[in-house]
Order: C-alpha cells, then sequence, then structure tokens
C-alpha cells in the first residue's frame, strides 16, 4: 500500500498511508479509534475508491474501488462491524457468491451439506447450517464472518477486531497461524494489544491516516506503542472512584426471582445509587437475557423487579425509561441495536428528549443542536463530528455519541453491556470517566464486560453468572482474575475457595 489517501469533506480519512505485508506474515495494525484503519480495509476491500495512493498484490497493481477486483486478487476481510444478512442462513451466508442451483432453482440439500462440511473444516461444529443468521448469539455471528474469510484460500486475509466478541483466542490463532503458513498475508487489526504482542510477526501503528511507528516481536513496549498511537502518553490505569457508595442506602435497583425463557433461571440482584456492579460470565450463560429483560426489551417469564423501591414497568423500553427513576441501555451491538446510522451524530444523540425540541411538528434545530453539543462535550466527543453521519464515525466515536444519547434519557439507572467493546485504550479511558461522573452523580450502574481487568477495576462489585444463575459475589479482596473465571466456568464457591 503506497501513499494511499481518503477525505471525507473535510475530514482526513487517509493521509499517505503506506505498508508492506509479506507473503505469510501476520502483520498487526493498530491505532486509535478514528486513526483510518476501517478506511484502509474498505480501500483493500474494494469498499472505498481512494483519492490518491495505490496497492500492488504480487507485484501487480490493484483496481481501486470495486469490490469484485479485490476479491478476484484473493483479498477477504472479516469486518468488525458484521456483514451477515441478518434474514439468511447460516448456509446462504457462506455460499452467497456460489449458491447451488439447478434449472434456476436452488439446492437446498446440496447448500447445506457444502455449508456443514465449511463449517467442519474450520471446526465450528455448534452452529447448524439452517439457522438464520439473526438467531445467532453475537460470538457465533463473529466466527462465521470469520470462516467467511477464511474460506477461500485467501491471498491477503484481513481480520478486523475479529476477537471483539468471542470468549477466547485459541480458535482464531490456530487458523490465522495455518492460513500464514500456507502462505496468505494476514493484516491483523486490534485493540488488544496483548494479541497483538502474541501473535504478529511485526506491524505498524496508525494516527491521523498515516503510519507513524513500526514494531516487531520481541520488541514491544506496550507504553511505547500506546504513545505512538495517540501522539502523548497515557495513564492507562482505571480512574479512581469520585464516590463513596453509601451500603446502608435503599437499592436504585432491586431483582429478585428473575427468569427469562430458558436462559435466566434465578437471578436476585441490587444495584444501589452511585454503585457501578459488574456482571461477569462467559459467553451464553443468560447475562444477555437479563440486561436486555431489565431494559423492557425482552418479557420477563417471572420474578420482580423494583425501582427506587417502587413495582418496574418493564412492558418496553419506553415504559423502562420512564418507569420510576428511569431505565436505560447501551446496547451488545452499536451497528444494529443503536445507532441510525445514515443520520447525524446530533440527531443519533437526540432521540430521547426530541418532544421536547418540537414545536408544531417541526424540530428546533438550534435546540437540539444545543443539546447534543452540551451531551457530546460532556463525553468527549469532537464537535466537528456532530453533523457527520454517524455512520461514517469510528467505533469508539459511535459509543460514546450512544452514551451520550443515554445520559440524555435522565434515567438513573444504567445497563452497560460490554460498552468498550472494539475500541481503542485511549476511547476506552473516556468511557471509564463517564462511567465514574455517572456514579459520583448518583446513577446505580449494572456493568457487563468480557474483559475481567475492566471489571475489577472499574466495579465495586462484581456478580458472576453461570447457568442463568447468579452463582457468586466477589467484593474487596476476592475481586480477582482467578476467582472470576474458576466461577464462570462452574466452580463451585467452596472450590474456587479452596484453590
Amino acid at each position: 500500500m503506497s501513499g494511499l489517501a481518503k477525505k471525507y469533506g473535510d475530514a482526513i480519512a487517509l493521509s499517505g498511508a503506506d505498508i508492506e505485508v509479506e507473503a505469510g506474515e501476520i502483520h498487526g495494525l493498530i491505532g486509535e479509534n478514528g486513526a483510518g484503519k476501517s478506511t484502509l480495509v474498505k480501500v483493500l476491500s474494494g469498499m472505498v475508491k481512494p483519492d490518491a495512493g495505490d496497492v500492488t498484490i504480487g507485484g501487480e497493481q490493484l483496481r481501486l474501488g470495486h469490490l469484485r477486483a479485490s476479491r478476484n486478487v484473493g483479498i477477504r476481510t472479516a469486518f468488525q462491524e458484521l456483514t451477515l444478512l441478518p434474514r439468511f442462513t447460516v448456509a446462504e451466508n457462506l455460499l452467497v457468491d456460489e449458491l447451488p442451483t439447478q434449472l434456476g432453482m436452488l439446492r437446498r440439500r446440496a447448500l447445506q451439506s457444502r455449508a456443514a462440511d465449511i463449517l467442519q473444516e474450520w471446526d465450528v461444529t455448534d452452529i447448524d447450517p439452517s439457522t438464520p443468521a439473526w438467531q445467532l448469539p453475537l460470538s457465533a455471528q463473529q466466527r462465521l464472518e470469520i470462516v467467511r474469510a477464511l474460506n477461500g484460500d485467501p491471498r491477503l486475509l484481513i481480520l478486523d477486531e475479529p476477537t471483539a466478541a468471542l470468549p477466547d483466542t485459541a480458535w482464531i490463532f490456530k487458523h490465522v497461524r495455518a492460513a500464514a503458513e500456507r502462505g496468505a498475508a494476514v493484516l491483523y487489526i486490534s485493540h488488544k494489544l496483548a494479541e497483538i504482542e502474541e501473535l504478529c510477526d511485526l506491524g505498524s501503528i496508525m494516527r491521523n491516516g498515516r503510519i507513524v511507528g513500526q514494531f516487531t516481536r520481541g520488541a514491544f513496549d506496550h507504553d511505547d506503542v500506546i504513545s505512538q498511537m495517540i501522539g502523548r502518553s497515557i495513564d492507562i490505569a482505571f480512574p479512581p472512584p469520585l464516590n463513596r457508595v453509601d451500603t446502608s442506602a435503599a437499592p436504585a435497583l432491586h431483582v429478585e426471582s428473575l427468569a427469562v425463557g430458558e436462559q435466566v433461571v434465578d437471578v436476585s440482584l441490587d444495584v444501589r445509587p452511585g454503585e457501578i456492579v459488574g456482571v461477569a460470565g462467559l459467553e451464553g450463560q443468560g447475562q444477555r437475557e437479563i440486561f436486555y429483560a431489565l431494559a423492557g426489551a425482552t418479557g420477563l417469564t417471572s420474578g420482580r423487579v423494583s425501582l427506587d423501591g417502587q413495582p418496574a414497568d418493564l412492558a418496553s423500553p419506553r415504559s423502562a425509561m420512564r418507569s420510576g427513576p428511569g431505565v436505560a441501555l447501551v446496547p451488545e451491538e452499536r451497528k444494529r441495536e443503536g445507532l441510525f446510522a445514515d443520520m447525524s451524530t446530533t440527531q443519533n444523540i437526540s432521540v430521547p428528549i426530541l418532544k421536547s425540541l418540537t414545536r408544531f411538528g417541526l424540530v428546533r434545530r438550534r435546540a437540539e443542536q444545543s443539546r447534543s453539543g452540551q451531551a457530546a462535550e460532556e463525553h468527549y466527543i469532537r464537535p466537528d463530528y456532530l453533523a457527520r453521519q454517524i455512520g461514517s464515525l469510528s467505533g469508539g466515536n459511535q459509543q460514546k455519541a450512544i452514551l451520550a444519547r443515554t445520559a440524555l434519557t435522565g434515567s438513573s439507572i444504567m445497563l452497560m453491556f460490554d460498552p468498550t467493546r472494539g475500541i481503542d485504550p485511549a476511547a476506552k479511558l473516556e468511557v471509564y470517566k463517564t462511567l465514574r461522573e455517572a456514579s459520583a452523580g448518583g446513577a446505580a450502574i449494572l456493568f457487563y464486560s468480557t474483559e475481567i481487568p475492566e471489571l475489577i477495576g472499574m466495579c465495586d462489585r462484581v456478580l458472576v453468572v453461570y447457568g442463568g444463575s447468579i452463582v457468586a459475589e466477589l467484593t474487596g479482596s476476592a475481586m480477582t482474575e482467578d476467582a472470576v473465571m474458576r466461577h464462570a466456568v462452574g466452580k463451585t464457591l467452596q472450590e474456587a475457595e479452596s484453590i
């Protein structure tokens, strides 16, 4: 890649980016959200035509801005924002470019058989090829996205935040290394620096649309890398609490004997004003159903939920936001559940207060810009991002906009479902600061994360979910990574404490 440049209006996405990746090499690419990584991926994949620069594959110049041209030379991409067709089955998603037909009719049996063979080849045996993609948990959708990229012997394999929703790295590391051994060039993009250090042979650091540094295996200094990513040094420790939780206070959120379908069996918990309570658990243990039920997005099977001592109305997300002190959810999937991608950042932030901004059926734009601008400033969003389509922003800035919108709901009970997934260290720190400030203001926060150190660093208590129930409550010195993981894999309290 040589001299790649791309502007969107006045915003510079790429500014003379140059990278070389050898066949058989696993090349890491790291940078802040908004550094230009996603635009670079879209250029290589043929989705975006750059304003300048060129790409050569094996000495041959790539025709830029054409999906088919990129695919024909062997470029395969697993995107951070999943590209699966949600209403298509797993089999149809895997074979969308080569559906088996006869006389213009789809051969269903052949489709199912071929898809099953592909999944077996890539060690994915727990996904039914006939299942619609939207019914799969996020981790399964992520694996399916990766299998689509791996399948077909890629010449250049691009993986953009491939483990953001995966419970561990063993499966993907195995297949990435095997692809490199077969001669593929691999471009591996991740904010998880430990993964980059373990997997990549060498790599590049991106900032403001250009490459500003490089690193090699065995010479990887985390602090130095982060400084190059953001152009300044950063204290990556979790910000300290701004308040002391009153443990004698009545719970803002009280949940008793909650059950949701077959996924949540019996969950009871309390969250006090000013408290951040963590939820830990491996994929599929019922944590998602707990959060979405409390937000009114999924019906309860049984149980009682109280807000400030009064029964909660969780018939819908709207009624949950209006019930007592209000409940607001930051959802799992930004793209599908949290954004109006073709609307501006201002419009996305102002959604909860739109009624108060309307006169005679028309939105008062100045008032909308003022309220959204104030919320954006409080959540570390640059003013020039407000007029842009939110779909064009980096994942970290999209997430900060969702947090700003959540604050505007006025809800004092905040359900944070993996709010830092797929965002860079600097953006994570800004999210942490936002949560600290919200808790200091009296918000009661229930916080799920796939990253155990994040839960330990940010939470007053950690609840561990296993098999649809809370199996442990950890506080103080008992909140360790080892203890959380032992409970998360089903160890009994006695077994965990005896080890």
